[in-house]
C-alpha cells in the first residue's frame, strides 16, 4: 500500500524521480549531471531533494565503493496513479471528464519529456 507521502511529490522532487525512473541505479554524480543539462540547481539542493524522496520512501540508496546509486521503489505509473487518485478526490470545481481532458492535455504537451506529466501540488 503506498503511503501518503507517494501522493505528495514536488515539481522538482518529480525532476529528480524522471532522472532515477530513466536510468534505474544512477549515481548521485550523474544526477547532477543530468538536472544540469534542465535547470540551474546547486549540488545542496539535488541532495536535499534525493534526501526528502528517501523520507518519503520513493527511492532506496545503495553504496558501493562510496559511491551513492539511487533507485525508484515505485514505478512512474502507480506514483502518478497515486496522485491522479488522490487529486480527484479532493476536486472540488472540475467534473471528472474535465480532469481528464487536463491530464491528456498534459501529456500531450510534454511528450518529449522523460516522464510525461508534471505533477505539483502543495501540501
Amino acid at each position: 500500500m503506498l503511503n501518503r507521502e507517494v501522493c505528495c511529490v514536488t515539481n522538482a522532487e518529480y525532476e529528480v524521480l524522471r532522472i532515477i525512473w530513466h536510468y534505474p541505479g544512477i549515481s548521485t554524480k550523474d544526477i547532477c549531471k543530468e538536472i544540469k543539462k534542465r535547470k540551474n540547481w546547486q549540488l545542496s539542493t539535488i541532495k536535499t531533494l534525493l534526501l526528502r524522496l528517501e523520507n518519503k520512501t520513493l527511492i532506496v540508496k545503495n553504496t558501493y565503493y562510496r559511491q551513492a546509486h539511487y533507485y525508484a521503489q515505485y514505478s512512474e505509473s502507480i506514483v502518478v496513479s497515486a496522485f491522479i487518485k488522490r487529486l480527484l478526490s479532493r476536486r472540488e470545481t472540475l467534473s471528472q471528464e474535465e480532469f481528464l481532458e487536463l491530464v491528456e492535455n498534459n501529456l500531450q504537451n510534454n511528450s518529449s519529456d522523460i516522464g510525461g506529466l508534471k505533477i505539483n501540488e502543495k501540501t
